[in-house]
C-alpha cells in the first residue's frame, strides 16, 4: 500500500522538477540570450569549416596515391620488358640455327607486303632460333647483329613510349603537388581562422562562466534575502503581538512599529519628577508592567532606552548635578536601564542614550508641547535587523 502511494508521488515530484528546470533555463536564456546564441553559431561554423578541410585533404591524398600507384606500375612494366629483352639476347648467343639464319638473311622482300626485310620472326623461325648451335658461321654473326639491331629498335621504341608516359605522369604529379600545396595553404588559412574562432569561443565561454558565477551569487543573495524577509515577517508579527499586549496591559503608553522596531514612549512626568533623574514609584510600577511583557522576548530583541527633555534650562540649584538637559536626559535613560537590569534583563541586551532637547516631537513654545518632549522612549529592536545592518 505504501509503495502504491509512493510511486505517484515520485512521478509528480519528477515532473515538477523538470518544469522548474525549464523555467529556470528560460529565465537564464532571457537574461543571457545574446551570450548563449553566439558560441553555438561559432561552433557550428567551426565544425563545417573543419569538415570541408578534411574532405578536400582526403581527395588530394587519394589523387596523389593513385598517381604514385600508376607511376610504380609503369616503372615495373618497363623494368620487366627490359629484363625479358636482355634475357632473350643472351639466349640467342647460345641457341641459333645457322641454316635458319641464312634463310632469313637471304630472303627477298615480300611482294605482297612490300617490306624490305623481315622485322618480326614467325613462330617456326622463333622456335628454330632456340635450337642450340656450336658453329662459328659468319652468317650467324650477321644475323645476331641484325637481330640485336631490331631488338634495340624495339627497346628504344618501348623506352620512348614509356618515357612519354612517365613524363605525363610526372606532369600530373607536379600538378597534383601544386594543387596539394594550394590546398595546404587554404587549409592553413582555415586552421588559422578556426584558431581565431576558438579563441573567440573561449573568450565568450569565460565571460559566460563569469556571468554564471555572478548569477549563482545573485541567486544565493535572493535566497538569503527571501529567508531574511520571511524571518523579518515573523519578527514583525511578534512585535505586533507585544504591542497589542502593552496596549491592553498599560493604557498610558504610546506604541508604534516603525522601521521594523517597536517604539514605546513614556511620558517623562510619570517616570520622573521635574529636574530629577530618580524614578518615581508610579514610574516603577509602569516599568514593572512593561517588564512582564518584554522579558519574554529579550532572546530575540535588544532594548534601546533614549532620554529626552524640553528646552527649559537646568535650574541653577541643580547645575551641580546636571550640566545640561543632555546630561539630565542621559541620567534618566541610564536609570531606566539599571532598573530593568535589576528586574532580570541581561545587560548585554540594553543600551542607554540621552538626546536632551535636540530631538523634540512637539513645539516647545507651549506647555503642552514641552510636556510631550519630556519623555523616555524604549525601542525593542529585533536582533535580526542588527545582523542585517552589520551592527
Amino acid at each position: 500500500m505504501k509503495k502504491a502511494i509512493l510511486i505517484p508521488v515520485l512521478v509528480v515530484t519528477f515532473i515538477l522538477g523538470i518544469a522548474l528546470s525549464d523555467l529556470l533555463l528560460q529565465g537564464i536564456n532571457l537574461i543571457f540570450g545574446d551570450v548563449f546564441t553566439t558560441p553555438y553559431q561559432l561552433k557550428k561554423e567551426l565544425e563545417e569549416a573543419m569538415e570541408e578541410c578534411r574532405k578536400k585533404l582526403a581527395e588530394t591524398q587519394q589523387k596523389q596515391e593513385e598517381a604514385r600507384e600508376k607511376y610504380d606500375q609503369l616503372s615495373g612494366q618497363m623494368t620487366q620488358k627490359q629484363a625479358n629483352m636482355n634475357s632473350l639476347i643472351k639466349e640467342l648467343d647460345t641457341k641459333v640455327n645457322p641454316s635458319v639464319i641464312k634463310d632469313i638473311l637471304l630472303t627477298t622482300p615480300s611482294s605482297e607486303t612490300g617490306n624490305k626485310g623481315r622485322v618480326f620472326l614467325e613462330a617456326p623461325i622463333g622456335e628454330a632460333l632456340l635450337e642450340p648451335t656450336t658453329t662459328d658461321d659468319p652468317t650467324v654473326n650477321e644475323f645476331k647483329k641484325a637481330f640485336n639491331k631490331k631488338a634495340k629498335d624495339i627497346i628504344d621504341i618501348s623506352k620512348g613510349v614509356l618515357k612519354e608516359k612517365i613524363g605525363q605522369l610526372n606532369k600530373e604529379l607536379v600538378r597534383i603537388n601544386d594543387e596539394l600545396k594550394d590546398r595546404n595553404i587554404e587549409l592553413i588559412g582555415k586552421l588559422r581562422e578556426i584558431a581565431g574562432y576558438k579563441k573567440e569561443v573561449d573568450r565568450i565561454n569565460n565571460e559566460l562562466a563569469d556571468k554564471n558565477t555572478k548569477l549563482e551569487a545573485k541567486l544565493k543573495e535572493v535566497e538569503q534575502y527571501k529567508a531574511e524577509l520571511e524571518e523579518h515577517k515573523k519578527t514583525i508579527t511578534a512585535l505586533e503581538g507585544i504591542k497589542s499586549n502593552l496596549e491592553k496591559t498599560v493604557g498610558v503608553l504610546e506604541t508604534k512599529i516603525e522601521d521594523g522596531r517597536l517604539k514605546v514612549s513614556f511620558k517623562g512626568d510619570i517616570l520622573f519628577e521635574s529636574g530629577k533623574h530618580q524614578l518615581r514609584e508610579e514610574g516603577k510600577e509602569l516599568l514593572d508592567s512593561v517588564y512582564s511583557i518584554l522579558s519574554k522576548s529579550t532572546e530575540q530583541n535588544d532594548i534601546f532606552i533614549a532620554g529626552h527633555t524640553d528646552n527649559v534650562p537646568i535650574r541653577p540649584d541643580a547645575r551641580d548635578k546636571y550640566e545640561s538637559n543632555w546630561t539630565l536626559s542621559t541620567y534618566r535613560a541610564i536609570e531606566v536601564v539599571k532598573y530593568l537590569v535589576d528586574k532580570g534583563i541581561a545587560p548585554r541586551s540594553l543600551t542607554a542614550a540621552g538626546y536632551g532637547e535636540y530631538k523634540p516631537v512637539a513645539d516647545n513654545s507651549s506647555d503642552e508641547g514641552k510636556a510631550k518632549n519630556r519623555r523616555v522612549e524604549l525601542f525593542l529592536i529585533p536582533k535580526i535587523i542588527k545582523r542585517q545592518s552589520g551592527n
